[in-house]
């Protein structure tokens, strides 16, 4: 596969089926990944739920030969800031490149949109994960072991932000 074979849009309500079954199958890998025993919110999400976000949230997909292989969910929150959520790629796809090309598409989103702050939150065990995260500039802000693991919340300001 190609980065070429990729095609990154917003996502439409006739994707939700098929978006929720990406999202429970990557948040489960994460989660073994992460070594978090508890099912996280986004494996617990309906899909009522998930439209209701499609409606008022930005939802990247991206999409390989007709077929949703990732996806990431945007929420804007006002003076300048978003948060990054449901970052999701199918498992057999990581590493291939899908979740670079998603989280460019995305970044390019939110600046465009004037976010100046985008913040996000995930598993301090899931050192690859975190790797990513740190490579596009996002920092360590605040750790948190509430949800039963250590949470981490990442922050990365846009110059001038």
């Amino acid at each position: 596969m190609s980065r070429a074979d990729i095609c990154i849009r917003q996502a439409t309500s006739a994707d939700g089926p098929e978006l929720l079954e990406l999202i429970r199958i990557a948040m489960a890998v994460y989660a073994r990944n992460s070594e978090i025993s508890t099912l996280l919110d986004s494996q617990k999400e309906t899909l009522d739920e998930l439209l209701d976000h499609m409606r008022s949230d930005h939802v990247l997909v991206a999409e390989h030969r007709g077929r949703l292989v990732g996806t990431v969910r945007l929420i804007l929150r006002g003076n300048g800031e978003a948060y990054f959520s449901r970052f999701a790629v199918l498992p057999a796809l990581q590493q291939s490149g899908v979740g670079k090309l998603l989280y460019q598409a995305a970044e390019d989103w939110l600046r465009l949109n004037g976010v100046q702050t985008i913040k996000l939150h995930t598993a301090l065990t899931n050192m690859p994960l975190v790797a990513f995260y740190r490579s596009r500039g996002f920092e360590l802000q605040e750790t948190k072991t509430a949800r039963g693991y250590p949470r981490g919340l990442f922050v990365k300001k846009f110059p001038g932000g």
